[in-house]
């Protein structure tokens, strides 16, 4: 049997197989993980963890006790970091001591009795802008050029779609096609998932419109938005979230708008034009309706205000 799984030539000594089964644990805990924000987040969590109680081994790791964590908290919560971020680093210890316990090493995840702080951690907090403010930025760029082009479909992307910007900069030329009668773009969202979403006409002739003067339409593996940042040899890059985040910020006319923005105002306009809230839910690709309600900025009700009419 051996010999049909064993390459010639090859040596025992060093196969890929004999260097994976020695792994610790906690190298398995934190490979399996696939979204890359996860890995980081988490591994920063157990890092800090352990540089500010001293722990080099994973044996000292491993004899953590509650009040370890309880101290490690406290001692964020005194260096004045967010709740959200002491939530964010709990869970990353959290995670990690829950594998243990599932391969028997820990009798007890260590930090599942540490109370955390409170936040709404589903609570979106960017801006919603309005149709004239959307209108303004989309006008921004100059279309005559192939980078003001690339900006202009890049913020149409996101207004049109509610994508979030690493979706939008993931994009490759083979992820927008037509399936039937639609035209689609093949997002890659949270979770590793491919999520479709089916877009507009005036969108789609406005991609076609930079694909055809980018000269990449036909190279199905070409990223859809082309870094200019580089030479020209290396040009054919897909532009990362900070120079997404660098287009938004040239062209944005409201202070304090992100680019999450672009995601509220398309959820709020789409329930506020009748379209129900679980299509809207479908498209942004959120697990939990309630995520969706959180985007709807409708709910307020600014319009109602008897204090619009106060006489000061």
């Amino acid at each position: 049997m051996t010999d049909l799984v064993q390459r010639e030539n090859e040596q025992p000594s060093i196969r890929r197989f004999d260097n994976i089964k020695t792994t610790s644990k906690e190298s398995e805990w934190f490979h399996n993980f696939f979204n890359g924000n996860t890995k980081r987040s988490y591994l920063r969590a157990v890092k800090d963890f352990c540089k500010y109680l001293g722990i080099k081994t994973k044996d000292e790791l491993r004899s953590v006790q509650p009040a370890h964590v309880i101290a490690y908290r406290d001692y964020l919560h005194n260096q004045g970091l967010k709740e959200s971020t002491i939530g964010n680093r709990l869970s990353g210890l959290s995670s990690l001591f829950d594998d243990l316990v599932k391969n028997q090493i820990l009798q007890f995840n260590l930090a599942a009795s540490v109370k955390r702080p409170k936040y709404h951690h589903n609570k979106v907090l960017s801006q919603r802008l309005t149709e004239q403010q959307t209108t303004e930025m989309l006008n921004g760029p100059n279309k005559t050029t192939l980078k003001g082009l690339r900006d202009w479909v890049f913020l149409s992307i996101l207004f049109g779609t509610g994508c979030r910007i690493s979706e939008v900069c993931g994009l490759s030329v083979k992820d927008n096609f037509q399936d039937a009668e639609y035209y689609v773009l093949k997002f890659m969202v949270k979770g590793g998932k491919e999520h479709t979403v089916a877009i507009s006409s005036p969108l789609q002739k406005r991609i076609n419109q930079y694909l055809i003067m980018g000269g990449h339409a036909d190279d199905p593996e070409s990223p859809l938005l082309l870094n200019y940042s580089r030479a020209i040899k290396e040009k054919l890059k897909h532009i990362t979230t900070m120079t997404g985040t660098r287009i938004w910020d040239q062209y944005k006319v409201l202070e304090g708008a992100t680019p999450h923005s672009s995601r509220t105002t398309f959820a709020s306009d789409a329930i506020k034009r009748g379209e129900s809230l679980v299509n809207v839910q479908e498209t942004l690709a959120h697990a939990d309706s309630r995520t969706t309600q959180e985007y709807n900025k409708n709910k307020f009700n600014y319009q109602n205000s008897v204090a619009l009419g106060a006489k000061i």
